[in-house]
């Protein structure tokens, strides 16, 4: 005898929803995977990777779109009030970062390599590594997965925000403050603390020889990387501590944290194929990375423990206006559940 619930199997409803959501789903899913791979064929016969913070916006919202056909009203709701704030306040981040450098303070470098001798010992290690696996004018297999990792900083943190926005919207909306406060504590260092990164130490004679592999791995692939009219010459050179580049992938392992190891640890290996990246490209000192770290660290912390504090009061409140829950009957106490039974074919009904 199989046991009902409003005239169909218990638990059938919950799974057909989910089946037919999937169904409906997939379609869009299938369209939004083409529109990836076409915008991939066009950059590899275009030979041209536009990384701008603006292009890399529009072309996000147009996946969203596709993936929001069936629910275009959100999409335009989600644009105006989720979106458009958020894309502001990073134009403005990114055009005030590139005056930071302007406000008379001394770039540093000294601090940093002195930390990065006492660390880690002389050579310092993007020499060390540039000596040990960089052999110009050739290109290794992990120079171009050096390269492919640098490039995702562009896209990463606005492509978590875009795929969170869809399937998961309160992560994004928690993605999206850690977002803002790790940008403008990033932005407070870089105006009072200019620092020199180690290509610049290197191009001035202050360190040792390193290649600038990044902008040779452009030669290797043959691709160059353009900046939008808007986003041109926002640049701030002496951005260095901390490195935000090392920062984001840790705070992106933090955010999915509560999901699980098969979450935890792509992120945690994509936060230290960064890391590497950045070193050994010569884009950041080791000890840019730990700082980053560091920070991304304070921030998430200090803003959970905020939103605890802010879901606490909330349920507080709840209880001194509403009054405590009500207590659950004991066991003993609860009433025999109705339920209701079908006969099957060739069984003969309960007699009753």
């Amino acid at each position: 005898m199989a046991t009902e619930v409003n005239g169909q199997p218990a638990g059938a409803a919950p799974v057909a929803d989910d089946r037919e959501t999937a169904r409906r789903r997939r379609p869009l899913l299938i369209a939004a995977g083409l529109y990836v791979v076409a915008t991939g064929v066009a950059v590899a016969v275009a030979g041209e990777i536009l990384l701008s913070r603006d292009v890399v916006f529009a072309w996000l919202m147009g996946g969203l779109l596709i993936l929001s056909l069936n629910n275009p009203a959100r999409w335009v709701r989600g644009l105006v009030v989720d979106w458009l704030p958020f894309i502001l306040f990073l134009f403005a981040y990114d055009y005030a970062r590139s005056i930071a450098d302007t406000t008379g303070f001394t770039p540093h470098l000294s601090p940093q390599l002195h930390v990065e001798k006492l660390l880690f010992g002389f050579p310092y290690p993007t020499v060390w590594l540039q000596s040990h696996l960089y052999h110009p004018p050739a290109a290794a297999w992990y120079d171009y997965g050096v390269w492919g990792v640098y490039l995702t900083h562009f896209f990463g943190t606005l492509t978590v925000a875009a795929l969170t926005w869809r399937f998961a919207y309160p992560l994004f909306k928690r993605w999206r403050t850690l977002v803002i406060w790790l940008s403008s504590l990033g932005f407070v260092t870089y105006v009072f603390y200019p620092a020199v990164p180690p290509w610049l130490a290197s191009r001035t004679g202050q360190i040792p020889h390193i290649e600038p592999i990044k902008d040779e791995m452009f030669r290797h692939t043959g691709t160059t990387a353009v900046s939008s009219a808007i986003e041109k010459n926002w640049v701030d050179q002496v951005a260095a501590v901390p490195s935000l580049h090392s920062a984001f992938p840790l705070m992106m392992m933090l955010l999915f944290w509560h999901r699980g190891w098969r979450w935890r640890i792509p992120f945690a290996l994509y936060t230290l194929a960064m890391a590497f990246t950045l070193v050994y490209t010569g884009e950041h000192f080791a000890v840019d990375i730990l700082v980053g770290w560091a920070y991304a660290l304070v921030v998430y912390f200090a803003v959970s423990g905020w939103w605890r504090w802010r879901a606490a009061r909330a349920a507080t409140h709840e209880v001194a206006v509403t009054g405590p829950p009500a207590l659950a009957p004991r066991p003993d106490e609860q009433p025999e559940p109705a339920v209701s039974y079908s006969a099957g074919s060739g069984s003969a009904p309960d007699p009753g």
